[in-house]
């Protein structure tokens, strides 16, 4: 009986395996072909699926392109004889096959039909699902007073445009960007969103799990979003751009410049931009670290001067500064033969801004101590910078190439006057330089494949300050600081079945040396770093579920001078995804890391930050280190016009030094000494829009919580303190007639701070709110109003509002050309102030305006 039940469990154990062995080893269904009508016409739009037969559950679907080809991907654990492919389109009769092999591709020739219908409205589809591909057509989002694509993007659910330039798609960040398919900006997606005028663009694409390397497509999941342009026909066959200059007063100016030419084998985007009228530009700013493959260890230098002048950000850069600007890009590609693309870009700037705030800045010191400072600043800034890159990029089924070039130079003069408590003028440069070589090669042999890449970087950065005060002699500070760095890694990846084993291999060696030198008191540091990593990772697609686990053995030399320190840990990451149906995923991932000492703060002495804060270096080697877990769920009906998403992150940090700042007379020192205590930070977000049919718009709401554990001493005293911030943004845009339209956004925030030794708090409240009306009374003439008001609290229960005015006129003379007038700050308001709080310090700021101002305008477009 023994020997039979032993013999029973492994006959039990056999079965099992054998049942796992049969998911592990399950086929993907890879079906292609093309759908047309009797006549040999492609059919675009026809919905092509792979159901239960006799009409069951949808497994797969996708649609049919403009050409009438389409791909259907599917890891099916089913058997093909449960399952029929469905091909249906209106006005044509179903079609249902069996599930044919891989390898054939299909023509199928739909048969038209008629049905009796009852009294139906039958409308275009705003929004379209192919596999993982969501499909805007942009013309059903546009509306009158829009002018480049970056404005419907603001209209478009699921999409979120911050006022920084930055666009999300349910919450997250893009990883690419592209026009007609290719990546023609290196990243900086800016130069597209607002110089391209919407009318030349036909559809937006965001390719929700997009591998941007076509040899790892079907091998390595990723859940990152990126978007692609497609162009309307007309305007990939010649040159597409606006002209636009304009005067006004006081003494205002604008001169604009956009052309554009996409062809088969040719891509040219180029702007440019000069204005005074505060306007800025995000195209110089809004960037994609360019990387198709996971992005290698890139250490910055650090800027260890901070002066720059002040701006308020939350009503715009263009109402509270005054401005020269002038910037200048050029992106272009040329395919190179039918496997090759040679990019090269150029891009320049000179930007002088000046501005004027008062502020008071209070220092809660515990046991209910403060310090308080006030001062009035006047303020400008010279920034120039040129930025040069050459890539050669193959991207094929099998072989991976791509080699990037950057040259990098930026240089800011920044210059200070200020009066109040401790009064002074500061005078400052930080000059950066970079030039950097980025060489990566993979290769495919069926479903394995090796990777080489390697980072080769040169950077310097010197940066000067000079303090005068009260009539002494000036206090300088002058650093001199550089590095080069080497990141090779080499992967070599396997697949079994469904499961995938992967190891990488990097070896980083940096040298860094900094010279910090005030009034001819020098200090010299240089810094050798050598690190190893050794990381395995494995990761496991079954049926709808996504493993995945990964660990970063990692080895670590450190020669400082004549110190000398070695590190090793193990860094492990594990990862899941659920795709619970075509409208639902969920996923989540929980990390461990090994906090290494902190390289920018390594040398002697101080520096002197601005006019009255100085830090300590801090030479240290003791490490800490970090748990990270979060989850998202993410949520789309096309049909509905519904998306929605929510995401949760919890950090917790264990420290080995503790920060501390000290008062001594006009200074303030901040300083980090030896000490064991953890950080710890909870975040929770997301994002619900909504299509409504009623007021022909969409609706959206987006709501932030997020919690900080930490804590500071200041004068010897430590003081544990916690912040929360809550915010919610929302938005609504209506088309309310054919020739009117409405956008509202508004925007509330309250922060509070606790030292938690006396339980003593301090909150402020934050709303924000705006209104534009576009109206046409005719096709030739459009007229737009916009109000924008802000609440701030300033003290306690002490409320202040602002209104901001603004209104604009334009005649549309045929297709080319339109002549505008606007006014801007209607009220002429003088002055603009608000209350915010960071680490226990508080900041009242009030910001001088520009005046009213009005701006006569032509553009001409081509």
């Amino acid at each position: 009986m023994k020997m039979n039940g032993t013999l029973l469990k492994y006959i039990i154990t056999l079965k099992f395996l054998l049942l796992f062995a049969s998911s592990v080893y399950s086929q993907s269904v890879h079906i292609s072909g093309k759908v047309t009508n009797q006549n040999g016409e492609a059919i675009e739009r026809a919905f092509v699926s792979i159901r239960y037969v006799n009409g069951g559950i949808i497994v797969a679907y996708t649609q049919t392109s403009e050409d009438g080809t389409f791909e259907l991907k599917k890891d099916i654990d089913i058997h093909s004889d449960l399952l029929e492919l469905n091909f249906s389109y209106l006005g044509y009769a179903n079609q249902i096959h069996k599930i044919p092999d891989n390898s054939q591709s299909l023509l199928i020739e739909l048969a038209e039909t008629s049905f009796e219908l009852r009294e139906v409205v039958v409308s275009a589809p705003k929004i379209m699902l192919r596999s993982d591909t969501v499909v805007y057509i942009v013309s059903a989002f546009s509306s009158i007073e829009d002018r480049t694509i970056g404005d419907v993007l603001r209209r478009i659910p699921g999409i979120e445009a911050l006022q920084s330039g930055e666009i999300r798609y349910q919450g997250q960040s893009l990883s690419h960007f592209y026009i007609e398919g290719s990546d023609l900006l290196g990243g900086r997606y800016g130069l597209a969103t607002n110089n391209i005028p919407h009318i030349n663009v036909a559809r937006i694409e965001i390719m929700e799990n997009h591998q941007p390397v076509r040899a790892l497509q079907g091998l390595v999941f990723s859940d990152s979003p990126a978007m692609n342009i497609i162009l309307d026909e007309e305007a990939k066959t010649r040159w597409v751009g606006t002209v636009k200059g304009g005067v006004g007063i006081p003494e205002l100016w604008i001169a604009e410049a956009f052309a554009m030419k996409f062809n088969p084998q040719i891509q040219s985007l180029n702007t440019y931009k000069g204005n005074n009228t505060g306007n800025e530009s995000f195209e110089m700013n809004v960037f994609i670290t360019p990387s198709d493959l996971s992005p290698n260890i890139t250490p910055q230098l650090s800027s260890y001067i901070n002066v720059s002048p002040s701006v308020a950000s939350d009503i715009g850069r263009s109402r509270s500064t005054f401005n020269q600007t002038n910037n200048l890009t050029s992106n272009n590609l040329i395919k190179i033969g039918k496997d090759f693309d040679l990019t090269y870009e150029l891009t320049g700037s000179l930007d002088r801004r000046e501005s004027e705030f008062l502020s008071q800045i209070i220092y809660f010191m515990g046991n209910e101590q403060v310090s308080i400072e006030d001062k009035t600043e006047n303020a400008s800034n010279f920034t120039k910078a040129f930025t040069g890159a050459i890539r050669l990029k193959s991207n094929q089924e099998r072989y991976y190439f791509n080699n990037r070039l950057n040259f990098n130079y930026d240089r800011n003069d920044p210059v200070i006057n200020t009066l109040g408590s401790f009064p002074n003028n500061q005078t400052a440069a930080i000059e950066n330089l970079t030039v950097s070589n980025d060489f990566d090669i993979l290769k495919r042999f069926g479903n394995n494949f090796f990777t080489f890449r390697s980072n080769n970087e040169y950077a310097s950065k010197p940066q000067f300050l000079e303090v005068a005060k009260n009539g002494l002699p000036p206090v300088r500070e002058n650093i001199a600081q550089s590095s080069f760095h080497s990141n090779n890694s080499f992967d070599y990846s396997i697949m079994i079945g469904k499961a995938r084993i992967q190891t990488k291999t990097g070896l980083f060696y940096q040298h860094r040396q900094i010279e910090n030198e005030r009034n001819e008191v020098k200090n010299s540091l240089y810094t050798d770093k050598l690190r190893l990593d050794f990381t395995p990772s494995f990761s496991f697609n079954l049926y709808d579920f996504r493993f995945s686990l990964s660990s970063v053995l990692f080895y670590q030399y450190l020669s400082l001078d004549e110190q000398k320190r070695q590190f090793y840990g193990v860094n492990p990451r594990f990862s899941l995804n659920w795709i619970v149906s075509s409208r639902l995923t969920t996923g989540a991932s929980l990390s461990y890391s090994k906090d290494l000492p902190e390289e920018n703060l390594f040398y002697y002495g101080s520096i002197m930050n601005s006019y009255r804060n100085l830090t300590a270096g801090y030479i240290d080697f003791s490490t800490g280190n970090s748990a990270n877990f979060s989850a998202n769920v993410e949520y789309k009906d096309v049909i509905k016009v519904l998306f929605g998403n929510f995401r949760i992150g919890l950090s917790k940090r264990r420290h080995t030094k503790i920060h501390g700042q000290d008062f001594v007379d006009e200074y303030i020192l901040s300083y980090y000494y030896s000490g064991d205590w953890g950080t710890e930070m909870f975040s929770a977000s997301g994002s619900l829009s909504k299509g409504v049919e009623a007021i022909k718009g969409v609706v959206a709401f987006f709501p932030l919580y997020v919690r900080n554990k930490s804590n500071i001493l200041r004068n010897g005293v430590n003081i544990p303190y916690s912040s929360d911030l809550y915010s919610i943004r929302g938005r609504a845009n209506s088309k309310i007639s054919n020739n009117s339209s409405l956008t509202y956004e508004v925007s509330y925030s309250h922060s509070k701070h606790k030292m938690e030794s006396n339980l003593q708090y301090f909150s402020s409240n934050r709303l924000s709110q705006s209104v534009n009306v576009t109206y046409s009374p005719v096709k030739s003439i459009q007229i737009s109003y916009t109000l924008d008001h802000y609440c701030n609290e300033l003290t306690a229960n002490n409320y202040k509002n602002f209104f901001f005015s603004d209104f604009a006129v334009s005649y549309l003379s045929g297709n080319r050309w339109e002549f505008a007038c606007s006014i801007k700050n209607i009220f002429d308001l003088k002055h603009y102030s608000y209350f915010i709080e960071n680490e226990l310090t508080s900041f009242y700021r009030r910001y001088t305006i520009r005046p009213r101002n009005v701006l006569l305008s032509a553009t001409y477009r081509f």
